[in-house]
């Protein structure tokens, strides 16, 4: 079982309110098993949050939900979304990179919508988001634990990446320095040595 953890709590009035608002504002009724969900755990994240489908995958941050918080709203999303996503599909979730969890206004259907090659918002797009899965339960229940990285992945990381200094780090470490009776590093010094150079 996937358990859900709450994010956002509200009481379920308020959100039904904000819902029927939502569904008469926009001429549409949000499918039952999400609106469901909404009523149960409003803006939420699931404990096993990973898809993968052969060369699909991602990982879900968390479900929108009734909040005016814009980054975990669903009307946000919805307003943000608006004409750049068929018709016929609305955001419910966000996804790692900006991409987006959405589910078909009718079916209940669930989608993921990748910014870079979904956007009917750029000239020349059309694409319709890749379907993965038939309903939230089936979404659900194929999502596992987040996959931790290779060994090699990484050491590339650890290879390709730089600590960034900033004039208060050095300040910082250069007052545990005083401290130890060692002299102060320089901002250039700092820079060489926290990065192998």
């Amino acid at each position: 079982m996937n358990k859900l953890i709450t994010l956002v709590q509200l009481s379920k009035n308020s959100i039904l309110e904000k819902i029927k608002m939502i569904e008469i504002d926009y001429a549409f009724e949000i499918p039952l098993e999400f609106k469901n969900l909404l009523l149960e755990y409003n803006v939420c994240k699931p404990s096993k949050s990973f898809y993968k489908n052969g060369k699909l995958q991602f990982n879900l941050n968390y479900f929108f939900g009734i909040t005016e918080d814009p980054n975990h709203s669903l009307l946000e999303s919805f307003r943000t979304y608006l004409n750049r996503m068929p018709e016929e599909i609305f955001p419910i979730g966000s996804v790692d990179g900006g991409d987006l969890l959405c589910m078909n206004k009718r079916s209940g259907e669930l989608y993921y919508w990748f910014h870079e090659e979904d956007d009917w918002g750029l000239e020349g797009i059309n694409k319709w988001p890749a379907m993965v899965a038939q309903n939230m339960g089936e979404y659900l229940n194929q999502l596992v634990l987040s996959e931790l990285p290779t060994q090699q992945e990484i050491e590339i990381a650890k290879r390709d990446s730089k600590v960034k200094i900033t004039p208060m780090s050095v300040k910082i470490r250069n007052e545990q320095r005083e401290q130890q009776g060692l002299p102060a590093l320089s901002f250039e010094e700092w820079e060489a040595l926290l990065n192998g150079g």
